[in-house]
């Protein structure tokens, strides 16, 4: 069954309203409208690090996972995780007494390229990490490959580099604002398709409504979570995505699924010390969020810059009211692909040839 054409970024070519500057191919399809700009950056990287601590700094959520070929999808502009997984990669590289086991294999990650030569061979002998999104900081970052493509469009069966039975590890991030509500299912099939049987697909997602677990009514916060749901419904997205995962991939077939509910505590509330400093430094981000999460929602729904900046104060107000006891509900959830599977007609995300289609054309990943 032919999936409809998504349109592709070919370039990080930006606008700039409302004091900020955003990838215009963002605003044009409705697809994460967020800032690109340094202050956005610096937000991204202050929240990866945040989610990170609460995760216990685990890389690869599954257990005793040393993967050898891996994929980033909705890596970020600033690919943190990616980037991590490389600075690992090499300090294991050097010694496998580095107290980084998972990288104590020394693999070898995978350089998938799209290119216009379908047979060109990557180089498999040196540590790469393929990290995909619609956006990408300019500049070097050694041992990660950024490619961009809009997740939205089903994955390409005619190219070597994405071919099924691929890579052991799939990372896929915080996409709920990106990816249409439509396209969830398919999107996981195609995951547990480029996934090698024994490999593991692992997700991580947040629903950012800021929520209380004091019982009291948040009148700005929820105020901001409607104005922001509603814009991601407009968009054919699911501001709640994270709650069908385990759903998905079950559909997929996706064996040995491990979900873990997470709280990312909001103010410095919590009796545990970990989350209660995680919790202080996530007062500061959780307002960034709100800030460059909603900035266009809330401005092109009509709302004036005053307007906006009250909504901000009104926010930041019960943040800092710690009775209110407020988190973020974030949801991870890792599966793995059967090793031996009961043969079946995939449908949607799965190319069957069809001989009296002609081909694609080749990709031209920017």
């Amino acid at each position: 069954m032919a999936s409809n054409r998504q349109p592709q970024p070919w370039n990080d070519a930006s606008v700039h309203e409302f004091g900020r500057d955003f990838l215009a191919f963002s605003v044009q399809h409705g697809i994460y409208c967020v800032p690109i700009d340094d202050e956005e950056l610096n937000r991204q990287a202050d929240f990866y690090d945040i989610v990170s601590r609460l995760f216990e700094r685990r890389l690869f959520l599954p257990a005793d996972l040393a993967p050898e070929f891996i994929l980033d999808c909705g890596s970020g502009s600033g690919v943190e995780w990616a980037e991590e997984v490389m600075e690992k990669s090499e300090l294991g590289s050097r010694s496998s007494s580095s107290g980084d086991d998972d990288f104590a294999c020394q693999a070898s990650l995978l350089l998938a390229v799209y290119d216009t030569c379908p047979s060109a061979d990557p180089d498999w002998s040196v540590f790469k990490v393929v990290a995909v999104d619609i956006f990408h900081t300019e500049g070097s970052s050694p041992g990660v490959v950024k490619k961009r493509w809009n997740l939205n469009e089903a994955f390409r069966y005619d190219q070597t580099e994405l071919a099924r039975d691929r890579y052991d590890l799939v990372n896929s991030c915080f996409l709920a604002d990106g990816i249409n509500k439509d396209r969830w299912s398919s999107y996981i099939q195609d995951l547990h398709d480029r996934v090698r049987r024994g490999g593991w697909l692992q997700m991580v997602e947040a629903q950012l409504n800021i929520q209380s677990d004091s019982g009291r009514p948040l009148e700005h916060l929820s105020r901001w979570w409607s104005i922001y749901s509603d814009a991601l419904e407009e968009q054919n997205k699911d501001a709640r995505a994270m709650v069908h995962l385990r759903r998905h991939m079950t559909n997929a077939g996706f064996v040995n699924i491990v979900g873990e509910p997470k709280r990312l505590p909001v103010g410095e509330w919590h009796n545990d010390p970990h989350l209660r400093e995680i919790g202080r430094d996530m007062k500061t981000i959780a307002l960034q969020t709100l800030r460059s999460l909603g900035v266009w929602h809330c401005r092109k729904n009509g709302m004036e810059e005053r307007e906006f900046e009250e909504l901000l104060v009104g926010c930041e107000r019960e943040i800092s009211d710690t009775s209110l006891r407020l988190y973020i509900q974030l949801y991870a959830v890792w599966g793995q692909r059967a090793e031996t599977e009961q043969k079946r007609v995939d449908r949607g995300a799965t190319y069957i040839p069809d001989p009296s289609r002609p081909p694609l054309p080749p990709v031209n990943w920017a």
